[in-house]
């Protein structure tokens, strides 16, 4: 073998591993520089801070599912429906427990489902019936005297195509009534300013157990679980949203 061909081998060697190095610099680089700023409510039990510190299943599955990941999270305390524009503003990067939908996705990027959610019906328990489940469109049409069921929904949630064109069909039935807190809900309901109002079924079960009100829980027919993404910015890299999503179906059964 020629000098010159040596030499052409050597170059060609050098040239190599200095784009792997390149390359591993960079992936190294991109995961340190993952930082992302995440907006969060009081939602028990899945997120709850209390002296200084976060506990609850969904806090817990996102911060394994970031460090997994290679990101770091940083907590930005912002109610639900103000999180969301600040996203479309790029002025927070992900949120957690997001349904999908069309709205959403035309200014946000869905990672892969987490995992699953189920809504319900919340009442006041004055009745004897066992009844566990519901239709919703025949609740809201077997109103009261005033002919309207006065509804809770939480300011800024999608409950999913079902139960939204459930509303939509039942207009003149229904008044929906936006509201930002649990507590609020439950007061409402007690007070009769509310016949009943929709929340994810694990809330439900933990408003039971702690209220001082009869509450009844009862299956939405119209919906039984939807799955539930992270919704990330625009601005945030595709290959973050990909690690996420590689993350997930990794845990995922």
């Amino acid at each position: 073998m020629g000098k010159a061909m040596r030499t052409h081998i050597w170059l060609l060697r050098l040239l190599t591993s200095l784009v792997g190095l390149g390359l591993c610099l960079l992936a190294a680089t991109s995961h340190a520089e993952c930082r992302l700023r995440v907006g969060w409510d009081d939602w028990p039990p899945y997120i709850v801070y209390e002296n200084g510190q976060f506990r609850g299943l969904e806090y817990d599955r996102l911060i394994s599912t970031a460090d997994a990941a290679g990101c770091k999270i940083v907590m930005l305390h912002v109610p639900w429906a103000r999180a969301l524009k600040m996203l479309e503003n790029q002025s927070l990067d992900l949120l957690y427990g997001a349904g999908y939908s069309e709205e959403r996705a035309a200014f946000a990027k869905y990672s892969v489902p987490y995992r699953q959610e189920q809504f319900v019906l919340m009442t006041l328990d004055d009745t004897p019936s066992t009844t566990r489940s519901v239709s919703l469109e025949k609740w809201i049409q077997s109103a009261p005297d005033d002919g309207v069921r006065h509804l809770g929904l939480f300011r800024g949630d999608f409950y999913g195509k079902k139960m939204e064109r459930v509303l939509e069909n039942n207009q003149s039935a229904v008044k929906p009534i936006q509201l930002g807190s649990n507590e609020q809900m439950v007061e409402m309901l007690a007070r009769g300013r509310l016949d009943g109002f929709i929340i994810e079924d694990g809330v439900a079960q933990m408003l039971i157990k702690n209220s001082d009100y009869p509450l009844r829980r009862l299956i939405i027919q119209e919906q039984v679980t939807d799955p539930l993404h992270y919704l990330f910015s625009r601005d945030v890299p595709d290959a973050v949203v990909e690690r996420f999503n590689a993350v997930i179906r990794q845990h995922t059964p």
